[in-house]
């Protein structure tokens, strides 16, 4: 699935991505295979947008986030940054992809990319104050004098509903939830325009979870922000998202709006996912779709689809032929990759 990035409200692309990690056996240590983590992902994501992230563990999530902020470097594939409009006479979008930057120019990239990491409690570093921990991107990034850098620390835990003394403090003074919404301010303390989120609340109780995700929303709202929003809780991603990605062994098997994805869900795993939601509705119990046999191993993944050995619904083209993502018939921004479902013959 492709899109055009020459519109400003895409903010970035990213076309075949592939993340495959060695396997090393024996005294000599000879490569006898590769976990393919992730394996020609391409997905991209609006402006102001979030883009939602859903799959069981071990399908490729936390990889492919990583992969965005280049914490790991993908095996191949691009990532189409829209660094906004140029200059130039036609005002065309400044395109490039980040994974051909030198390091000098990837000190821009990680500026506007940052990363909000699942756990709060080995984010930060326990024998350094918040102060401490704020500031050093700040000065790395050359954001103003030290009495200037202590008042961004202070603006920006405030806008997490943080006092601004709390940055003289250790982490091992706070909770989890101030914890995480430490986090995200450092995360926006050097203004940020895309935010990866891996799980930001999955380590969170009920209660403070809801405080952090309608946090999240309103500096969304505020600074213009744009998600990719990772995580296991599918009504949690229907909240936060307005479009979804579901993954599956290191690809993306269904793409759509979220109302869409939630009320028609057009890939079988989609659908036993969603399956597993709890609903409120106790007149209306749900019928439980249970997947057989376990997912099979990212060294050697089936041929043809590669959810058929647990799909009730597998033909014997699933066995053979891959599917490719291709626009739901009838929908805008519905993609599906399954040769059962009913799609256009080729993706628009």
């Amino acid at each position: 699935m492709t899109a055009s990035l020459n519109t400003p409200e895409v903010l970035l692309e990213i076309k075949d991505i592939k993340k495959y990690y060695p396997v090393y056996k024996g005294l000599f240590k000879k490569e006898v295979g590769q976990v393919k983590a992730v394996d020609g992902v391409s997905v991209y994501v609006r402006r102001g947008e979030t883009l939602g992230l859903v799959g069981e563990s071990g399908c490729g999530k936390t990889t492919l986030g990583k992969c965005l902020v280049r914490l790991h470097m993908p095996t191949s594939g691009e990532m189409l940054y829209n660094y906004g409009r140029s200059e130039s006479s036609n005002g065309s979008a400044q395109l490039r992809d980040i994974l051909t930057l030198t390091r000098h120019e990837s000190f821009e990239v990680r500026k506007r990319i940052q990363i909000v990491f699942q756990d709060p409690y080995s984010s930060l570093n326990p024998v350094k104050t918040i102060y401490a921990s704020f500031d050093e991107p700040l000065r790395i990034h050359g954001m103003g004098s030290k009495s200037q850098r202590k008042e961004i620390i202070a603006q920006v835990l405030e806008s997490v509903n943080l006092r601004s003394d709390y940055m003289y403090r250790y982490p091992h003074e706070f909770s989890g939830g101030q914890r995480q919404r430490i986090c995200i301010a450092r995360a926006l303390c050097i203004q940020p325009e895309l935010m990866v989120c891996d799980e930001p609340v999955s380590a969170l109780d009920v209660s403070i979870q809801a405080q952090v995700l309608n946090l999240m929303k309103d500096l969304q709202r505020q600074l213009n922000l744009t998600y990719i929003f990772i995580a296991h809780d599918l009504s949690v991603v229907k909240y936060m998202s307005d479009r979804i990605a579901v993954m599956y062994l290191g690809q993306v098997v269904e793409i759509a709006a979220s109302d869409s994805l939630y009320a028609s869900p057009q890939h079988p795993y989609t659908e036993a996912l969603l399956s597993a939601v709890p609903t409120p509705e106790l007149d209306r119990p749900k019928e439980r779709i249970v997947l057989k046999g376990e997912v099979p191993s990212p060294i050697d993944p089936p041929k043809g689809c590669r959810f058929h050995p647990r799909c009730s619904k597998c033909e014997a083209i699933c066995r053979t032929e891959a599917p490719t993502l291709r626009r739901v018939a009838g929908a805008k921004d519905h993609y599906v990759a399954c040769h059962l479902a009913d799609t256009l013959p080729t993706m628009l």
